[in-house]
């Protein structure tokens, strides 16, 4: 689960450009470092309920994007083996490796007779032979063409494709996670003044549940507050 203090911290991170912060924090809570699990995670995270949507300003326009309508055509991960020059390559949709997203990454594991190299860091990758990535690269093509496929949001006429780009990646976040770190302050201390929450009761609960004692407990106060209620 994201909780709303994991959401004022996403949006601390990203209004001070904290990109390695940024990124440590949303794979520590997607538990996965991989862009289909990351893009899946996104998805159930942000639109769990029913009603949920986000807002977007498109050509001076307000999009109300719904769950049916945010990244559509979402490929499953299929991992496939190809022998290549005398290696066993295994391949799948690509993971952020140290902060970066690229083709390569679909590269798991490559296998020469009785050796195993899991890749996991960009330099393990960076050891891979300029002439066996580039027999590699047909292979991987396959998945980038799915991913391609898919749509970041589709409302209409109006739709932003997906490519592979960690910049990407963390826009997407960012459309679905980020607010305003000033307004999460004030309604944390809102709650904490009116209802006695706890800084730590935020770690338990969404940015959706929050959303709904807030708006309960305004109105509450309103209705506290309003002479005419007072004189009923």
């Amino acid at each position: 689960m994201v909780s709303y203090n994991d959401v004022s911290k996403l949006t601390y991170y990203s209004e001070n450009k904290k990109k390695k912060e940024f990124l440590d924090l949303f794979l520590n809570l997607a538990g996965s470092n991989n862009v289909i699990h990351i893009l899946n995670f996104i998805k159930h995270e942000r639109f769990f309920e029913d009603t949920s949507s986000i807002k977007l300003n498109f050509d001076n326009k307000e999009v109300i994007v719904f769950k049916e309508n945010f990244l559509l055509n979402l490929p499953e991960n299929n991992k496939t083996t190809h022998f290549i020059d005398g290696f066993e390559v295994t391949l799948d949709y690509p993971d952020i490796i140290d902060y970066k997203c690229s083709y390569m990454h679909c590269i798991k594991e490559l296998k020469y007779n009785d050796d195993i190299l899991t890749l996991k860091t960009q330099e393990d990758y960076n050891t891979i032979p300029l002439v066996l990535m580039n027999k590699i690269k047909p292979c991987i093509e396959p998945y980038l063409i799915d991913l391609h496929k898919t749509f970041l949001y589709k409302v209409g006429d109006i739709q932003c494709g997906f490519i592979l780009d960690i910049d990407l990646i963390i826009k997407i976040v960012e459309l679905t996670f980020v607010h305003s770190h000033k307004h999460i302050v004030q309604e944390k201390l809102f709650l904490m003044k009116e209802y006695n929450f706890s800084y730590n009761d935020f770690d338990k609960m969404s940015f959706l549940e929050t959303k709904h004692y807030l708006k309960e407990g305004i109105n509450i106060v309103n209705e506290r507050n309003n002479p005419k209620t007072h004189g009923a």
